[in-house]
């Protein structure tokens, strides 16, 4: 059955004022779904984002149905699942970032691997064209699973022992934090025979779906008139040869690569694949904070510097509709280009800010 039809976001009357402009910045404050239709059309050589998954990551509004609802206040949403809230809402700002690129322009945006394929139908929506997906792979994820013994003693009423059980001892214990390894034994019959049991994988992987506004005629002439439609392949090389793939890795992945093949002695995962560190936290150098505020989804520097490379043409404007805590902004910066950020969140603000004054200490 085809996707109904949504009707575009109508206009503002008057442009948005930016909260911050520079040579190299440009941010905004305020909605990204009724922001990007008031900004210049066609305007943009590249888009670069880690939008929200739609998972409502740790009870955060800006990842829940409830956040993405403030958005669509111009739609009915009444009949909607919150699945179907999150694709419609992927598909507004969506259109909004086809308003502001350039024919031929790409997009790499990060998603969940449980909302993926509703975000990809929201972009689809809109008119981008899936172009691939860079697998990027990773090795801190902490398992979010319940313990489902566990659950069963709670609900028969049997009290478990309160001593810690270690992995050695009791290797079906689940996950890695103390609240499933302190969680003792089972007692009742349901509990003993559902031992080991979870609701979910370890994470150890996010997708990054590049794709990309239609050209307007030949990729070639594309490249001529606007100097998008293509990739700068040797911009975004990991060494002198290697042509970029769509995975990447961080190092602790790329080791255990090189263990289950053995190519360590003669063509080991780090040059066959680029490598980028990942820290659930980042380090205090990498991960700012300001007036005691963070951000809880940070993704590594130099990942978002190589997809920067990789689909930014000579000089180009880079589009980053959700800043977040300002990763994409910094590595745009970093890399030369100039960006322009919307973000929603007041309390990121700072953050983003703070990443500007480092870049150029």
């Amino acid at each position: 059955m085809p996707h109904p039809a949504i009707p575009p976001t109508p206009p503002a009357a008057a442009p948005p004022t930016p909260i911050h402009v520079d040579d190299r910045v440009t941010l905004y404050l305020g909605d990204t779904v009724s922001m990007l239709p008031q900004l210049p059309a066609a305007s943009v050589d590249a888009l670069i984002s880690d939008p929200p998954y739609g998972l409502s990551f740790n009870g955060h509004t800006w990842d829940d149905a409830s956040g993405f609802l403030e958005s669509l206040q111009h739609l009915d949403t009444r009949n909607m699942t919150p699945p179907e809230i999150f694709e419609t809402w992927c598909t507004e700002w969506a259109r909004g970032a086809l308003h502001v690129l350039k024919p031929g322009a790409h997009a790499a945006v990060f998603g969940g691997t449980r909302t993926w394929h509703r975000m990809v139908r929201g972009l689809e929506n809109a008119g981008f064209e899936v172009r691939d997906q860079i697998a990027w792979l990773y090795s801190s994820g902490m398992p979010k699973s319940m313990d489902v013994s566990y659950a069963l003693d709670r609900r028969n009423g049997a009290i478990r022992s309160d001593r810690i059980v270690q992995k050695a001892d009791h290797p079906s214990v689940l996950g890695a934090t103390r609240r499933v390894v302190s969680a003792g034994l089972p007692v009742s019959d349901d509990a003993q025979q559902w031992q080991g049991w979870g609701t979910a994988l370890r994470p150890a992987f996010e997708p990054i779906m590049l794709a990309r506004k239609p050209v307007a005629g030949t990729v070639v002439g594309s490249v001529l008139e606007h100097g998008t439609g293509a990739l700068n392949i040797d911009a975004a090389r990991f060494d002198e040869n290697r042509w970029p793939p769509n995975v990447a890795l961080d190092p602790t992945q790329a080791d255990a690569l090189d263990l289950l093949t053995g190519s360590w002695r003669t063509q080991p995962a780090s040059t066959t694949f680029p490598v980028f560190r990942y820290e659930a936290k980042p380090n205090r150098e990498e991960r700012p904070r300001a007036f005691g505020v963070s951000h809880a989804t940070v993704k590594p520097l130099a990942l978002m510097r190589w997809l920067i490379r990789l689909i930014t043409p000579p000089g180009g404007l880079i589009l980053e509709p959700f800043a977040g805590s300002g990763t994409t902004v910094e590595a745009g910066v970093l890399e030369r280009f100039r960006v322009v950020a919307i973000e929603k969140e007041p309390e990121f603000v700072p953050l983003i800010i703070s990443r500007l004054d480092r870049s150029t200490s």
